[in-house]
């Protein structure tokens, strides 16, 4: 995979990972970051930026929804498992529906 420059459009070399802006999180080379980007010369780097994460789920798990057949809810996501159909969601944890074998 290469990166490519959102300034001069340059395609990086093979294991070549540009920096990017703070703001926009625009990928720009060693020769457009200096330029400037969204109002800001040199352009601030992302490198530095703090990462900004989403905050941790509430502590109580919200209750399971009526119907039982399937996904709790959009947040869910299938895993492999052995059961029937195995979900695993940030709000409801592991829903196992089906046997084990």
């Amino acid at each position: 995979m290469f990166d490519a420059c959102g300034g001069c459009e340059r395609r990086g070399t093979a294991g070549e990972v540009f920096d990017w802006c703070a703001h926009c999180e625009l990928s720009l080379c060693p020769d457009c970051l200096p330029k400037g980007c969204c109002g800001t010369v040199p352009a601030d780097s992302g490198r530095g930026a703090p990462r900004e994460l989403p905050e941790p789920p509430a502590q109580g798990r919200e209750p399971l929804p009526e119907h039982f057949g399937g996904r709790c809810c959009t947040h869910a996501r299938a895993v492999a498992c052995s059961c029937a159909f195995h979900w695993v969601c940030v709000q409801h944890g592991d829903l196992h529906v089906g046997k084990h074998d």
